[in-house]
């Protein structure tokens, strides 16, 4: 498979494959059938943040042609595969972004932002621990990854 994406695409996918790991439970907090209303509005906190132009319909469109071409677990794959040149605390920031995407909701039970609970789906965990394998990740940088991220 030939390359798909750019870096800040893969950022954009990555982030997005955690959110979209689970289901939202709660009908009040979807903004679609994918994510809650918090995970598309740190999306677009992450984009802003990290100057990201893109139209979100581009994008969708663009995650919808590789799961027509490869299937749905290469979107993940892709993004992953497009990190190979960028350097270790690029990595080491988006691995941040995926925890923080991730601590955004917790679909599985109940999520407090008040710092009590922070707990993260199953689902959730697997890619994160899988982005953390791929881009050898050290519990050095593992414990400064959220402190790398601008929102």
């Amino acid at each position: 498979m030939a390359q798909e994406m750019l870096k800040n695409e893969a950022l954009l996918n990555l982030v997005y494959c955690i959110a979209n790991a689970d289901k939202p439970i709660y009908d009040s907090e979807v903004w679609s059938n994918q994510v809650s209303n918090e995970e598309k509005e740190y999306f677009d906190e992450i984009a802003n943040a990290e100057n990201i132009e893109i139209a979100f319909s581009d994008f969708m469109d663009k995650r919808i042609e590789l799961i027509h071409k490869y299937g749905y677990d290469s979107i993940f794959e892709e993004a992953l595969k497009a990190t190979n040149k960028c350097g270790r605390e690029w990595r080491t920031k988006a691995y941040g972004y995926m925890w923080k995407t991730a601590l955004k909701t917790w679909e599985s039970g109940d999520y407090r932002d008040n710092g009590e609970m922070k707990e993260t789906s199953d689902n959730e965990y697997k890619l994160i621990q899988k982005a953390k394998e791929y881009f050898e990740i050290t519990d050095e940088e593992d414990d400064k990854a959220i402190y790398l991220t601008k929102v």
